[in-house]
């Protein structure tokens, strides 16, 4: 009977079973259920958050088509014009465009989902609700700035008139189910990190920042030598930017569909890794803070 309290709140020979309590496991797995029941709490969150992010700006929704437009501009001037970095004959704005909207939306899951215990204190502390809807709900948030670049990135290859929309676009549900499932897995970790450890937050802008430098966002996997390579794919991200410029520009070819199986169980085992640490960290949070 250790860790547990008996309150026997009537005589058994009442037929009333008596109540035991027990502390949450420190490996206990998402509840979806209560999550399906309090799904109405996700819409709220992620109108809340459009709300909070737009509030008292200037020129509101457009600061989503400035930060890509921003980093193009850049790169573009960089690595474009100045080193002059092979494209495969596609103009360096649409390649660069081609890969950077999953990039930010990867990056805003994961910076959302890290943030989403430690920026919701006073919200947790007031009442209950699956802690897990706080990360989640930061999904739908993301997604309308992918839509948002998604349509940006339209706008750019339908003006170039070389990339029509074909059967290929079929496979982006598959391809953004995966990101989304892998970013907000490593949200959930690194979520989970911050409520003990305060430096998570500096820890988590240098990874991305060398994770985007490792990732083929600005520059093909063809600069690098065939037998160094392979060190590119150890990334998660390489494989998964592949098949997106393949959807969006015809690069490349199909990937496989036992390379996309794999990638899918890799996200999902790093979520279930996640969402774990998370539900761990979720009960400590209110003493720790």
């Amino acid at each position: 009977m250790s860790h547990r309290l008996v309150m026997d709140i009537a005589n058994r020979e009442g037929g009333i079973s008596p109540i035991v309590v027990t502390p949450p496991s420190s490996l206990e797995m998402p509840n979806f259920r209560e999550l399906w029941e309090y799904r109405g709490l996700f819409f709220f969150l992620i109108r809340r958050d459009i709300k909070l992010r737009f509030q008292q700006t200037v020129i509101g929704f457009l600061w989503i088509l400035l930060q890509p437009l921003i980093q193009m501009l850049i790169f573009y001037v960089i690595l474009g014009v100045l080193i002059g970095v092979p494209t495969n004959g596609i103009p360096y704005p649409i390649f660069f465009l081609s890969a950077f909207v999953v990039w930010q939306f990867f990056t805003q899951v994961v910076n959302y989902s890290a943030f989403s215990l430690v920026g919701n204190i006073g919200v947790i502390v007031k009442s209950y609700f699956p802690r897990l809807a706080l990360p989640l709900s930061t999904v739908g948030t993301a997604l309308v700035d992918f839509a948002v670049s998604f349509l940006l990135l339209l706008v750019f290859l339908l003006m170039n008139g070389n990339y029509p929309i074909t059967f290929r676009y079929l496979l982006l549900p598959v391809l953004l189910v995966i990101t989304i499932i892998f970013s907000s897995g490593v949200g959930l970790l690194f979520g989970a990190l911050m409520v003990v450890f305060r430096d998570t937050k500096n820890f988590l802008n240098f990874v991305l920042m060398m994770w985007m430098y490792i990732t083929p966002i600005a520059y093909p996997t063809s600069i690098a030598p065939e037998k160094y390579r392979v060190l590119f794919y150890l990334n998660p991200l390489t494989s998964l930017v592949d098949a997106y410029r393949w959807v969006f520009l015809g690069q490349g070819s199909l990937p496989r569909l036992s390379y996309l199986a794999i990638s899918l169980s890799v996200a999902i085992v790093i979520w279930f890794w996640g969402a774990i640490a998370f539900k761990a960290m979720e009960n400590r949070i209110a003493d720790v803070m």
